[in-house]
């Protein structure tokens, strides 16, 4: 079994729970008392200090995240968790209620983690739980009083939501150990398509602002421009070794020189019949290539929804090196395609490891549904009285020094966002119980 080092869980609160110092902004009113029981699991009661430092982590995660994409894409701060989470529905739930539902989701599945450890042979060694001890105290050292007094927290409770996390991570390998890892080539098989494209779709609109479809004449246009495609890479020494894209650009330059001809044409003649005229604006405006069609290269497999229905017909009939002998007519677009590989190694391996990591990801899941499932858990008043809001909001502090080990790191008062923004939560599963007092719940390509 693989063992957690010291300074792994060590280093859980600045990575697992990330927090060395966890700020929040709000009144006197954000005060919890931290000894009450905020849920029973299996008769194990979790009080609420627990629960509500779990809560305030991942708020704090949210906010984090937020924060650094919004710097990093150089956008305005948009989180809220007053908003909406479907901006469409008026009765749809806030971000923070459904933060709060996933919160409780993921703390649930936690602890029932650590309730089925022994049957994976899991558990914490006496190193271990010395790291955990050390990180507790370094936590409370490092975040003052009223801090420590709004999350209702005290060392011992820390010291035991770090063992939880730890326990968790030790959990997911046996968890998914018996999972079938073999994966036939037939089952991941990808193909790779090289192909071209040539758009039918419109490209003006009317005054409603629709888009006006093309003409018959307009399209039977089009496809001749796939037909010339066609009919070069046919006529080329070998076929199977062309690069589309060298070849679209080619045959794209070719076009663009046709149009420039006809339009210099077209404006002599104009010229001629209207001597006095001022061509002077045609003169000087700037042409730029059109692009008539895009080239690109592809892997697929039989479950792929990206691409055209015909197109992936077409190409499943074909052998390595071999081009389908007629324009492909797609929902959109016209279409060549020539099949580089029936069976591409990479990509097929590839998919392999996809599907396992799939299959993994659902043994954990259904797992840990069926533990929720079969449990007894009670949510009580004083987590139904906790509140994800703007007013009261939680940031994390994270000593960038050495963020894998130390627990080095002050506490801050922030000010509340208040930003227009919808967002989503890492769990997809729900909870009846959240709303409810004292309830019993049974809960889960190229264009050149």
């Amino acid at each position: 079994m693989k063992r957690t080092s010291a300074k792994v869980v060590c280093s859980l609160l600045t990575a697992a729970i990330a927090v060395t110092g966890l700020s929040g902004c709000g009144g006197d009113s954000t005060v919890v008392d931290g000894t009450q029981t905020a849920l029973v699991i299996n008769d194990e009661e979790i009080n609420l200090g627990k629960a509500n430092f779990m809560l305030r982590y991942q708020q704090a995660t949210m906010v984090n995240y937020y924060q650094t994409m919004s710097s990093m894409f150089g956008q305005e701060y948009s989180l809220s968790f007053d908003a909406l989470s479907d901006t469409s529905d008026e009765d749809s739930p806030t971000v923070g209620e459904n933060l709060k539902a996933d919160a409780l989701t993921s703390i649930e599945q936690a602890f029932l983690m650590r309730q089925h450890a022994s049957e994976y042979e899991v558990a914490l060694t006496e190193e271990e739980i010395t790291g955990a001890q050390e990180a507790a105290a370094s936590f409370m050292e490092s975040n003052d009083a009223e801090t420590l007094t709004k999350l209702g927290i005290t060392q011992e409770d820390i010291q035991d939501v770090i063992e939880v996390y730890a326990i968790q991570l030790k959990m997911h390998d046996p968890m998914i150990a018996d999972v079938d890892t073999e994966v036939s080539d037939e089952e991941a098989q990808q193909s790779k398509i090289s192909y071209v494209r040539v758009s039918t779709e419109g490209t003006e609109t009317d005054e409603n602002g629709d888009t006006i479809e093309l003409t018959d004449e307009e399209k039977a246009e089009k496809k001749d421009i796939a037909q010339r495609f066609l009919d070069a890479l046919n006529a080329s020494e070998d076929p199977a070794s062309v690069t589309f894209a060298d070849l679209r650009t080619e045959i794209n330059d070719q076009l663009n020189e046709e149009r420039r001809a006809e339009e210099a044409a077209s404006q002599e003649d104009s010229s001629t019949a209207d001597t006095s005229g001022d061509s002077s604006s045609t003169d000087t405006e700037e042409d730029s290539d059109v692009v008539y069609l895009t080239s690109s290269q592809t892997t697929f497999g039989a479950d792929d929804e990206d691409l055209d229905d015909a197109l992936k017909e077409a190409a499943e009939t074909l052998s390595d090196g071999e081009v389908y002998g007629e324009v492909i007519e797609g929902e959109d677009a016209y279409y060549v395609v020539r099949m580089d590989s029936v069976l591409d190694r990479d990509a097929t391996d590839s998919q392999k490891e996809t599907i396992v990591q799939e299959r993994q990801s659902e043994a954990y899941s259904d797992l840990l549904d069926g533990w929720i499932e079969e449990s007894d858990i009670s949510v009580k008043r004083a987590w139904n009285r906790l509140e994800v809001t703007d007013y009261d909001l939680y940031t994390m502090t994270v000593d960038s020094a050495d963020s894998s080990t130390s627990t080095d790191s002050t506490a801050e008062t922030d000010s509340a966002a208040n930003t227009d923004s919808a967002a989503e939560t890492d769990s997809t599963a729900e909870t009846d119980s959240a709303a409810e007092t004292d309830s019993t719940a049974n809960t889960d390509s190229s264009a050149g």
